[in-house]
């Protein structure tokens, strides 16, 4: 049983941690021999107090935490988990009244609910559910980061436009060339031509409205000190898993910048 619910399978791997918060003590009883049986290291809360102070010294994968908690709501501890840590996987325990208020924790943030009483299948399973989910967002988090971290570094300029043509990313590459502040992201391209913000802006405004993507463009117009840019661009539409176009990206290239040698070495 233990191998069906510890994500990765492997006997010797660090367990997952899981907060039970309830203010019933046989639930948290109950809860703790359940997952701790199938291999989960397992924390228990009885108030407000309590939960919140273990969530900010111990980073849990999966919370489940009751609606009620005495004269307290499990949506304050909810609120503060999103605060602490956005990556949990929060499951409110309700019983049938509370339904409602549950299914508003889900909107709220939580990633799922269930009704009591709760059977060990079930709990299991929106355990090994709830650990996914983060070990997902956790993976999403890292493949963000790295990207970043390139989008960052590459010597060419990068500009993400929105189907609204709203600027929403600028690297520092493209700011340099442009010879814009990246304040200007967040903006929307029209309104950034209307204002001079940058005389380069409004050859890219026109170039965006051929939609000529896969093409590489050469222009020669002053950057905003005024300084000569030769400047090589192009396009390509950005599309969702659907193929949605949900925007383009721009990348250019000021060619008036030195090439770099490459020396190749003998094997």
């Amino acid at each position: 049983m233990m191998d069906n619910h510890i994500s990765s399978g492997e006997e010797n791997m660090i367990p997952r941690r899981i907060l039970v918060v309830d203010d019933e003590e046989s639930i948290r009883f109950t809860f703790g021999v359940f997952l701790g049986d199938a291999g989960y290291a397992v924390d228990t809360a009885e108030d407000l107090a309590t939960a919140v102070n273990r969530l900010e010294t111990t980073r849990y994968d999966v919370l489940f935490l009751d609606i009620l908690l005495g004269r307290d709501s499990g949506i304050t501890v909810l609120e503060a988990c999103r605060n602490i840590n956005p990556h949990c996987s929060v499951i409110m325990v309700t019983g049938a009244p509370e339904i409602k208020t549950a299914a508003d924790a889900v909107r709220l943030g939580a990633f799922d609910y269930v009704t009591k009483p709760v059977h060990q299948d079930e709990l299991l399973r929106l355990a090994a559910r709830g650990i996914e989910h983060k070990e997902l967002l956790d993976q999403q988090e890292t493949l963000n980061l790295r990207m970043m971290a390139v989008f960052k570094s590459i010597p060419e300029g990068i500009l993400v436009f929105d189907r609204d043509q709203n600027l929403v990313e600028m690297n520092s590459a493209a700011s340099n060339i442009l010879g814009c502040e990246h304040q200007i992201v967040g903006q929307n391209l029209a309104t950034l031509v209307a204002r001079a913000e940058c005389p380069a802006l409004n050859i890219l405004s026109d170039l965006i409205e051929t939609r000529c993507t896969g093409e590489i463009f050469n222009f020669k117009t002053p950057n905003k000190q005024g300084t000569p840019l030769n400047m090589t661009v192009s396009m390509a539409p950005l599309t969702s898993g659907s193929g949605e176009e949900n925007g383009l990206v721009l990348v250019l290239h000021d060619e008036s910048l030195p090439v770099t040698n490459i020396v190749e070495t003998g094997p």
